[in-house]
Formats: C-alpha cells, structure tokens, sequence
C-alpha cells in the first residue's frame, strides 16, 4: 500500500497552505489574549471547504476519502497559527458532522449536515462529567422516556465549542443498571429549555478554542432527536475518536522552520517526524478501506516518542485543563 500524498492531494495540501497564511493569521496574539473566538476565521474555512470535507456532495461536502481530509488539516495546521480556530473545526467535525454521518437518521442528515458544512451551524459532543473521570460512561447523565420524547438531566464539563455551538450531542444513560450498555446519544438544540451554558472555562493553551460546562435541567427533546438506537452511545462515541486521533495528529503537523525546540520549549520531533507521519496516513488510508479497527494503530501513531515529547512540551498545548495563559504576557497558544 502506498501511504504517501498523490499530486492531487499535493495541490490540494499547498491550496489550503496558501489559504490559511493568507486569511487566517490577523490578529492572533490579541485574540489569544482576549480568548476570542475568529467568526472570520471559521466562516473563511467553511467557504474554502474545510468543515465539510468528509461529508457527501448531497449534504454540500466535499466528499473526500479520509486521507484527503487528513492532508488538509495537516496542511491547516502549517498554514494557520491560530491552533484554537483548527481544534474546534476538528472537534466540530469528528464530534458532529461525523456521528450524524456515521449514524444520523436521512431526516437528521438533511437537518444539520448542510449548516455544519456551511458554517452557520458550530457542532460538537457533550460526553465528559465533573465527577466521571477516565471513566466517561460512568457519567450520572440520566435520560429517562416519556410519551413522544426524552427528559435529560446532567452535567457537563470541558465541552470544547460549548459557548457558540448550535447543536449538541449529549450522551446520557437511559438504563444505568446496563452500565455503558444503557448509554444514549442525543441532539439538543440550542435554546431548548432547560439547556444552558452554566460555567465558561479558561485555559492556559488553544485560548481561541472557546469551552464550557452545561446544565441540563429537565430538557425536553423529541423522540427523532435520538441519534442512532438505544444503548448505541458507545459505537458513535468509538467512532468519533477513530476520527478525533488521526485529525489531532494532522492539527499538530509543522513545518521545520517552525520548529523551535530549544526556544519555544518544544520537544524535538525531528527524530520521528517521518515514521509519525507515515502512521498517520496510514491510519486514515485503513480507516478508509475499513478493514480493521483503528486502536492498534492508534496506539503506534501515539508512540512512546510522542508521549515524551508532549510531556517536555513547556504546558503549551494544555488546552483541556484549567490555567492561565496570560501571567507572563505572551501568548501561550502559538508556536512560530
């Protein structure tokens, strides 16, 4: 098998380079700063076709394989210095636009996979818990049926898109005595009552990504608004983190003249620079022809070296924990 680009997507990979060092690196700093979300941004990257990538041409994707996909966020991530801006693209699309793909009835596909696409939808996923820790189907989340729609109540926490996102999947259990077996996946829209934003979060890294907890409070949503069967939660989250892996792995992809190791407190990649890569394309070139399941490759791709390296990575990308980001005055986010 061959891993390695094909001219197409060569051109492609240099297209979207251009795009991102053209139209997406205004005012960085001062919106790391600010923690400012970049509305330009996203609709930017939506217009040129970033967020719908993955999804079919009848939902107004793009329809690419997954290395495709890949190659575009890698070349995101060269191009664009605002790593909050491409982790929440990445996190709307393999949190959302994926799950609705992968498991969304045909009336749900044509609901939200055009506005995710276009842009004016922000979606994401809402599975992790204050008190769950490395455990998330351990979550308290209840849903419980009545008549012709579902009563959710819970928490959230480290919701990444949280306090722009439109639409939400909340995983929730509808029969605890299953464990992770009960566990549930539904679409709450923004404004529904009894689902708000109930804390906003701040961190030392991907400042620009915004994240929130959620309150649910007795929420009401429509039996059609279940995504997938009952009990099916853990298959759609399995499957947005076979995505999740190999995009974060693109995200994170730089040039050499922007790596800094010793300056920016920086682990040197250079060493497995290449092998990395390799395994990443080849992860999505088997998602792809979907012959085998994603973890042992998963687990190579997120090798011993890449464990020692983002440990040695000066707190920069601690973008899923609390800090703050501005007590020395510079922009923790970046990475030039």
């Amino acid at each position: 098998m061959d891993f390695a680009w094909s001219e197409e997507q060569r051109q492609f990979r240099q297209e979207v380079i251009r795009f991102a060092k053209e139209e997406l690196n205004d005012n960085v700093i001062e919106r790391d700063l600010n923690e400012e979300f970049s509305w330009d941004g996203w609709k930017k990257c939506a217009q040129f076709g970033i967020h719908g990538l993955p999804i079919p041409q009848e939902y107004g994707g793009g329809g690419a394989d997954v290395l495709t996909t890949v190659c575009g966020l890698e070349a995101l991530g060269f191009g664009c210095r605002d790593n909050g801006l491409i982790f929440s693209i990445n996190a709307h699309m393999w949190s959302s636009e994926i799950p609705l793909l992968s498991f969304g009835t045909e009336a749900q596909k044509k609901k939200y996979l055009p506005k995710l696409v276009s842009g004016e939808f922000v979606g994401v996923h809402a599975i992790t818990e204050p008190m769950s820790g490395s455990d998330a189907y351990s979550m308290r989340a209840r849903a419980e049926r009545k008549s012709d729609c579902y009563v959710i109540n819970g928490s959230k926490t480290f919701i990444t898109n949280a306090p722009v996102a439109d639409m939400v999947i909340v995983f929730a259990n509808l029969d605890p005595s299953k464990s992770a077996a009960g566990v549930s996946a539904f679409i709450v829209d923004k404004g529904t009552p009894g689902f708000s934003i109930s804390r906003k979060l701040h961190k030392m890294g991907l400042r620009t990504s915004p994240m929130a907890e959620l309150a649910l409070v007795d929420v009401e949503v429509p039996v059609e608004n279940l995504l997938g069967r009952e009990g099916g939660g853990p298959a759609i989250f399995t499957a947005s983190m076979e995505w999740e892996r190999i995009c974060i792995m693109a995200q994170r992809a730089k040039p050499e003249d922007q790596e800094h190791d010793a300056e920016k407190g920086i682990a040197d990649l250079r060493g497995c620079k290449q092998k990395q890569k390799l395994e990443r394309n080849m992860a999505a070139d088997l998602k792809d022809s979907q012959v085998v399941i994603l973890e042992p490759v998963v687990d190579v791709c997120f090798g011993q070296e890449q464990k020692n390296a983002n440990q040695t990575d000066a707190g920069q990308e601690i973008g899923s924990g609390y800090g703050d980001g501005n007590r020395s005055g510079v922009a923790v986010n970046q990475q030039y």
